[in-house]
């Protein structure tokens, strides 16, 4: 179980580093002429397909299968523990945020990542870009209150 659980702390590392690394990305790219924001937008795209994507699902994974080895190695009363309840809910509707919602919408922005001869990006560039944006930050938001629900409640 100690190699599930490294895992399980390495997607979530993946995930979080991940998303951090995008949002500095998608942050510093703000200003910059369309074709500079582009570029960028392209990067996160595979930064949700490559890392963040991928550091969910092997959260997910390897988070049900930590749970079921607690009744396996004679620790079942942990599941009346609280702070566990709080970091599995968390932990499973940010993940399906990321892999539902975050994953199409960060391949379509990544496919809409294409300057037009008039040295635009489409209109629904910035739908997507937005949506993004909050998908992201609860998504993130709750997969940190997951991490650290053990030491809060």
């Amino acid at each position: 179980m100690e190699l599930v659980l490294f895992v399980h702390i390495l997607g979530m590392a993946m995930w979080i580093g991940g998303g951090l690394a995008g949002m500095l990305v998608a942050s510093t790219a703000q200003g910059e002429p369309a074709a500079v924001k582009a570029g960028a937008f392209r990067i996160v795209a595979r930064l949700h397909t490559m890392v963040i994507g991928f550091g969910a699902l092997i959260v997910l994974g390897t988070g049900v299968i930590l749970t079921m080895a607690l009744d396996t190695e004679g620790l079942g009363d942990l599941m009346r523990d609280p702070k566990l309840w709080v970091m599995i809910v968390t932990g499973i509707v940010a993940g399906l945020m990321v892999l539902f919602v975050g994953l199409p919408t960060a391949t379509r922005l990544g496919a809409l990542s294409v300057v037009s001869t008039k040295g635009t990006l489409p209109p629904a560039f910035e739908t997507y870009r937005k949506r993004l944006v909050v998908v992201s930050g609860v998504s993130g938001g709750l997969a940190i209150l997951a991490l650290l629900a053990w030491y809060i409640f």
